[in-house]
């Protein structure tokens, strides 16, 4: 029982690992960067005023 515990949590942990360093990586630099200082949520609509 005790094996199976300890090979359950080395798997979590190997995945975590895997999907942070590895996978996420990967997909978040397709990703298309968004041309605003505060990512795109600007204050005063699509066009920017420059208030902010």
């Amino acid at each position: 029982m005790q094996t199976l515990l300890v090979i359950l949590t080395f798997s979590l942990a190997l995945a975590f690992i895997i999907k942070k360093f590895v996978w996420a990586p990967i997909f978040e630099g397709r990703k298309k960067s968004i041309g605003t200082l505060d990512g795109g949520k600007t204050k005063c609509g699509e066009k920017d005023c420059k208030c902010h």
